[in-house]
């Protein structure tokens, strides 16, 4: 029982982490479009947040993670996807290349702690959750990361300069 309360407190704060970082930048970037995108990451934190509450909760009470699952609605999520124009300056999207690197390496520490708790942990119930969150947050860094990529690609096509990384 430690075990799994233990790694469901340190979720928490790491999630918590996740949805104040997510509402700080969104009232700091200059992109429209990212800031649209990190308003919908911080209300999936907030929701994350809430579920593992729920899991510590029920966990103390019944021994038990058997919880209802709450569909992330990563809709709009996906429809940002892809972002087709680009509104602001170059020094803008400079910065704000710098933040969506950012939540692109929180969402894959997210993803990599979830995955390594439910390879380490022997009750079954506890490996789907952990599996099950590991994903949910493998959507997440994915997304960042296609944003990532196209946002700066465009940025260097604009400078003029290919990095070689």
């Amino acid at each position: 029982m430690k075990g799994i309360v233990g790694i469901l407190n340190y979720a928490l704060s790491k999630e918590i982490e996740g949805r104040n970082f997510y509402k700080e930048k969104s009232e700091k970037v200059k992109t429209k479009e990212l800031k649209e995108v990190f308003t919908d990451l911080g209300e999936m934190e907030a929701s994350h947040v809430e579920f593992i509450k729920n899991l510590i909760s029920n966990y103390e009470k019944n021994n038990s993670l058997d919880i209802e699952v709450p569909e992330e609605d990563d809709s709009i999520f996906f429809k940002r996807e892809k972002i087709d124009t680009i509104t602001g300056k170059a020094e803008d999207l400079a910065l704000d290349l710098t933040v969506l690197k950012m939540g692109y390496l929180i969402e894959e520490d997210f993803m990599n702690f979830y995955k390594n708790a439910s390879e380490k942990i022997e009750d079954l119930e506890a490996k789907n959750v952990f599996n099950m969150l590991s994903k949910w947050e493998k959507v997440h860094r994915d997304v960042l990361y296609n944003l990532y990529k196209q946002l700066s690609d465009e940025y260097w096509d604009d400078m003029g300069f290919t990095p070689l990384y």
